[in-house]
């Protein structure tokens, strides 16, 4: 089994539209991609995508599984059959900063301090119960929900795919040294 992953850096380098409206800056406000993986088993012919998201009050993952047939040497057919949005894992803790700068002034946020430990321990017990929940899955039974991945160029730490709507993956294989910042 391998998982490789999009590393924010080459984000830009990943030209799925489908992923455009969660990568671009300021779509989600407050929320980052953190990961973007895909984990091949080549014994089972299964591949899983995932896309992991933080907010500053929790992370969650969207997930996707399919089955794959090799069509040749480079390319894969592949055909989604499951979605599986992650059950919401809460921060710890919120960071909150002494003071901000807005419009050239800066503001003192200390005063905010008892009200984020107030919000903090409500979090923590909604935490609890949140996080004891299993996650949402879902069939993709939509006879859209195949394509096709042809891969480019690979060797043992970098794979470079295109998608059958244009896109173009940039992915680097868990455990290389690439990955490492």
């Amino acid at each position: 089994m391998n998982t490789w992953n999009c590393i924010p850096e080459n984000y830009r380098y990943t030209s799925f539209s489908g992923l455009f409206p969660l990568l671009s800056r300021g779509t989600l406000p407050l929320v980052r991609v953190e990961e973007i993986s895909q984990t091949i088993d080549s014994e089972t012919f299964a591949v899983q995508n995932c896309v992991v998201f933080a907010g500053p009050l929790a992370t969650t993952s969207i997930t996707t599984n399919a089955k794959f047939e090799v069509k040749s040497p480079k390319r894969v057919q592949i055909k989604f059959d499951e979605g599986i949005i992650g059950t919401p894992q809460l921060t710890d803790s919120i960071e909150l900063p002494e003071n901000v700068e807005f419009l050239g002034q800066k503001i003192d946020l200390s005063p905010f301090k008892g009200l984020i430990n107030s919000v903090q321990d409500t979090a923590s017990s909604v935490a609890k119960s949140i996080s004891s929940q299993p996650p949402i899955k879902f069939p993709i039974s939509n006879s859209n929900a195949q394509s096709w991945l042809l891969t480019t160029y690979l060797d043992d730490e970098l794979r470079i795919s295109r998608g059958d709507g244009g896109s173009v993956f940039v992915l680097i294989k868990e455990g290389s040294p690439l990955l490492k910042p």
